[in-house]
């Protein structure tokens, strides 16, 4: 199979970054009660909106070079560019799914050379005060109505910028990413996604960085081994026709 007719969505908080950029950054302006809200809405007693407009109340007012300061100590997985290259180099599109904000996402990854990469996330509108300093306020324009689970519906924007004959890979490791690795063809996991693969019974590949997504991927393409999950098209269909 053409690598063409493979899309790859790669979350970004833990996948691409080691560490969750979204809650270091409401930690970081916000204080305990940011933790407290994340902790509820871990425990299901609050939606990813609600807990989402919670921390962003919860935040001091902050300077544009403090955060960008904040981001740039963010480590990114050294071995993603290869993972770009890669997709370039084969023609795969790759873009960035996340229930994170497009805000840092944007800064981290123009900052390292990738701002040609699509970004599908939250979004953060900063609002300046007399004295330049910004208050955030957070949108969801990917939001699925019938779910509050994730404020951006990975499912969703996968299933709507795939096409039917293609393969989607999916590469993941938290919460937000339990939902989309149902609907996937090939999976990797690592951390709490790998143990919910393994509970729900969805096939995936381990991964611990980007180059062992692309070790994987190279040895399917040189096999011609790329084949949807018959399971993750049922569910694609299942969601089409819901609508």
């Amino acid at each position: 199979m053409e690598a063409k007719r493979v899309k790859l969505y790669v979350d970004f908080d833990g996948t691409v970054t080691r560490r969750d950029v979204g809650n270091e950054f409401f930690r970081h302006f916000g204080g305990e009660l940011c933790d407290r809200l994340v902790g509820e809405y871990r425990a299901e007693k609050m939606s990813a909106r609600e807990c989402f407009r919670g921390e962003a109340a919860a935040m001091r007012k902050f300077s544009l070079d403090e955060a960008r300061a904040l981001f740039a100590q963010q480590d990114v997985d050294e071995t993603f560019g290869a993972l770009v290259t890669f997709c370039r180099e084969n023609l795969i599109d790759i873009c960035i799914v996340s229930d994170g904000l497009d805000f840092y996402i944007s800064e981290i990854l123009s900052a390292r050379g990738f701002n040609d990469i699509r970004v599908f996330a939250n979004k953060a509108e900063l609002l300046p005060d007399a004295n330049g300093l910004l208050s955030l306020s957070v949108h969801f324009p990917y939001s699925e109505a019938e779910c509050d689970r994730c404020g951006c519906c990975k499912r969703n924007i996968m299933l709507t910028h795939s096409g039917e004959e293609e393969i989607i890979v999916f590469v993941g490791e938290g919460y937000s990413d339990r939902c989309p690795a149902e609907y996937a063809d090939i999976v990797f996991a690592k951390d709490a996604l790998q143990t919910y693969c393994q509970e729900q019974n969805i096939s995936y590949f381990l991964y611990t960085s980007f180059a062992d997504v692309v070790s994987r991927l190279t040895s399917l393409m040189e096999a011609r081994n790329f084949h949807k999950r018959r399971n993750a098209e049922l569910k694609r269909r299942e969601a089409f026709l819901a609508e």
